[in-house]
């Protein structure tokens, strides 16, 4: 049983929100899942269920690129290319970890988390906010389907 003292690490907050309501909803649901993937490294949970929860966080977040960059090619988003880009880096990054994690050359380490919630936070709050931006600008409706 995780340590109640122990502060939750991704704890979704309205300074996250991009004011589309699909981009929104999503990204409390990656928020969700990468805290689940925290409480079990916190409660000592084994490498098969860390690596499990990886691959939903991991499917979740291909699934939810997916929809932001059909979103940002119909209100043809100035800065799609570089957006686009940054979802890249990161499908390939996680992949590496994830191959790294199932030959055993690396385990799921707060090191790991750390770099998640970081490039989470850090792009929910940058490049997603700059799409909310853009629509509200261009007078787009924020909720998308």
């Amino acid at each position: 049983m995780p340590d109640p003292v122990v502060k939750t690490m991704f704890q979704w907050t309205t300074d996250y929100a991009v004011g589309v309501r699909q981009i929104d909803e999503e990204h409390q649901r990656l928020f969700a899942l990468a805290e689940q993937m925290h409480r079990a490294m916190l409660e000592g949970k084994g490498k098969a269920i860390l690596e499990d929860l990886l691959a939903r966080l991991v499917n979740y977040t291909c699934c939810h690129f997916s929809h932001e960059e059909q979103l940002m090619e119909r209100i043809r988003y100035p800065g799609y290319r570089q957006h686009q880009q940054q979802h890249e880096d990161l499908r390939s990054r996680v992949r590496a970890m994830q191959d790294r994690s199932a030959s055993g050359e690396v385990t799921m380490t707060i090191q790991v988390m750390q770099f998640l919630m970081e490039w989470l936070k850090r792009h929910t709050t940058g490049s997603d906010f700059l799409i909310g931006n853009f629509m509200k600008a261009s007078g787009l409706s924020l909720v998308t389907n």
